[in-house]
């Protein structure tokens, strides 16, 4: 008797949480994913979508540039012991390293209009693929969470403009937590607010990175104007400060100034197939994220050193953040000019970090939680997962503790992500000579599939390029966990060997070991990505000379999607009479139709069990 009490017990718990988890899957009519092999938002973007031009390009890479973060960038510089100029010398050396490997890193995007999912099946295989997908929800989700803390700062420049008391609030948070009542405020709004962004597709946020870079331009040229009209000048930080350090170890901290750069913006250079498949243009990406990384780059990290040089000259204290700038200035006189200043560039601030926020972290990992759990997941909701997750950080200790933690958090984005840059440029130049097959990155069994699923040479160049760099992390957090002037200067210029290591290692494994290539390239432009001309130059044939049949195998489409779901309706009502349990049947029903529907929507592209 206590047995099927168990069993029955064990069957109501079974059938509570298949319920649960039935209610959190998305109607199949509405997944923008319908298999982990295709999906409609890594299709090929057609033609029509392909409008990112020189300003849109400019804004994307601007956006990164025309932050509060790049402001205060700076600011780590005499940890290394390198002075204000120096630094800024090592951000424009690693504005043209980032330049180079970005530009380098478009061409799956521009040349086959697909973004860094499909790039990494294309590398690392169908399977190895989720392995790099999965890096990158991780970046993300450590970029989120310092855009969203900063972005929580910018915030309280306008609530300190609408109320004398909230600009007062007193904290209430222990002394022992870096983070005051204020700031977690702020934190939260930001996050809330940005949520209401990710009703957008990605290719609809460029006029949104063109606005924040065009508002925060003028609002960061105005602080800078009024504090050296204030201070008379820009104030003797760039003199007062000289270098301490020497000989070669100067010329270490340069090699890691530039490391460091690039790292904190090589989850851009990553993502940039995902936007360089917008662009109109070749000349307008390249002339977009050519200026965008010279111009800003560089001017903003002068602004703040001004800033900081200014306020210190003015008030007998360094101010690095422009925010705690106007917070001064607002206890100090709580003036209408003051207020509507500190409204007006917090709201320019925080659209700026918003749009840096979803298009470097959201969007990007939306996309690929996306592909990964499409019964569960969809672009807004994987966006919004990669928010919750990112407070777990506590990211106001990347600013508020030590100038290390900061470094070191930007320059982990490098260590993992530089050798994934350096195996995909070595692929595409050297390996596939810039030629990829599109519809086969949609089949199991295809020209991706490698060993069961899985490029091993890729991720052998992969490891053996991230792993030299892992120890000099931890020595950067704690230096006294080793003393090896070897392992520290190799961190040090880790974008430099990690990227030789991998792209060297790669080359001769494939050399070595070669793959097989089947398919060059496609034969025909079935989905409507190039212009007529353009698909002839390539040796496809253009869209508009394929029959409505030849386009339905391979592409997703309006009366694609009705049938799916005429399938479905007619699949319940069969299902109904055969149904005679509710707990556990509903949940087995409900798996056995989508795995039908899933089975007859791939059937026609898929190579599991037949060549198309």
């Amino acid at each position: 008797m206590s047995e099927s009490s168990s069993i029955k017990s064990g069957s109501r718990i079974g059938g509570f949480f298949s319920k649960a988890l039935s209610k959190l899957e998305i109607p199949v009519e509405e997944r923008q994913t319908l298999s982990f092999l295709r999906n409609p938002d890594l299709l090929p973007i057609p033609r029509e979508r392909q409008t990112w031009g020189f300003w849109s390009n400019f804004g994307y890479w601007g956006i990164i540039s025309f932050s509060v973060g790049t402001w205060m960038s700076a600011a780590s510089a005499l940890s290394v012991g390198l002075s204000y100029p120096e630094t800024i010398g090592t951000f424009i050396v690693g504005d043209v390293v980032t330049i180079i490997f970005t530009l380098a890193n478009c061409y799956p995007g521009w040349d086959w209009k697909v973004g860094y999912t499909l790039s990494q099946r294309f590398v690392f295989g169908i399977y190895g693929s989720t392995i790099g997908i999965l890096i990158r929800v991780l970046m993300s989700i450590v970029n989120y969470a310092g855009n969203a803390y900063l972005g929580g700062l910018c915030i309280n420049m306008i609530l300190n403009s609408w109320s004398h008391h909230y600009l007062h609030l007193k904290n209430t948070l222990p002394d022992n937590i870096a983070l005051e009542t204020k700031q977690i405020i702020g934190f939260m709004l930001f996050h809330v607010i940005t949520v209401f962004f990710y009703i957008l597709k990605p290719y609809q946020i460029n006029y949104i990175l063109i606005a924040s870079c065009t508002a925060t331009c003028f609002s960061m040229m105005g602080m800078v104007i009024y504090l050296t009209h204030l201070a008379g000048g820009v104030g003797d930080l760039f003199t007062s400060t000289k270098s301490t350090a020497t000989g070669s170890t100067k010329a270490w901290a340069w090699v890691y100034m530039v490391s460091y750069w690039f790292g904190s913006v090589s989850p851009g250079s990553v993502n940039q197939s995902d936007y360089s498949r917008f662009g109109s243009s070749l000349t307008a990406i390249y002339l977009g994220t050519i200026l965008a990384l010279l111009i800003p780059t560089t001017i903003v990290p002068v602004f703040g050193v001004i800033g900081a040089s200014t306020t210190e000259k003015l008030y007998g204290t360094q101010l690095w953040q422009p925010m705690d700038i106007y917070e001064f200035w607002l206890k100090q006189s709580y003036t209408a000019g003051g207020r509507a200043g500190s409204f007006f560039c917090g709201v320019s601030f925080t659209l700026a970090q918003i749009a840096y926020t979803i298009s470097n972290s959201g969007f990007a990992s939306g996309m690929d939680l996306a592909g990964i759990a499409p019964k569960y997941i969809n672009i807004p909701r994987g966006a919004i997962f990669t928010a919750l997750i990112s407070v777990a950080l506590q990211p106001w200790n990347f600013y508020n503790k030590t100038s290390n933690v900061f470094l070191t958090v930007m320059g982990s984005f490098g260590i993992v992500m530089t050798p994934i840059i350096s195996v995909m440029i070595c692929d595409n130049f050297l390996i596939r000579k810039r030629q990829y097959t599109v519809s086969d990155a949609f089949k199991l069994h295809g020209e991706y599939y490698f060993n069961k699923g899985m490029n091993w040479r890729a991720f052998v160049a992969w490891i053996c390029g991230m792993t030299p760099g892992l120890p000099g992390m931890a020595w950067q957090v704690n230096p006294n966990y080793f003393h090896n002037t070897g392992i520290v200067n190799f961190f040090y210029g880790d974008t430099f060997f990690s990227f030789l290591i991998s792209f060297v290692l790669y080359w001769i494994l494939c050399l070595i070991f070669p793959y097989k290539i089947e398919v060059l390239h496609d034969d025909k432009d079935y989905y409507g990505a190039f212009e007529d001309d353009f698909a002839r130059a390539k040796g496809l044939v253009p869209f508009g000379e394929l029959s409505e049949d030849e386009v339905g195998n391979y592409k997703f489409d309006k009366e694609y999607e009705r049938h799916a779901i005429i399938e479905e309706e007619d699949f319940d009502a069969s299902l109904t009479h055969r149904t005679t349990h509710v707990d556990d049947d509903d949940y087995k029903k409900q798996q056995t139709k989508e795995e039908v529907i899933i089975s007859r929507s791939t059937s026609s592209n898929s190579d599991d069990n037949k060549d198309l």
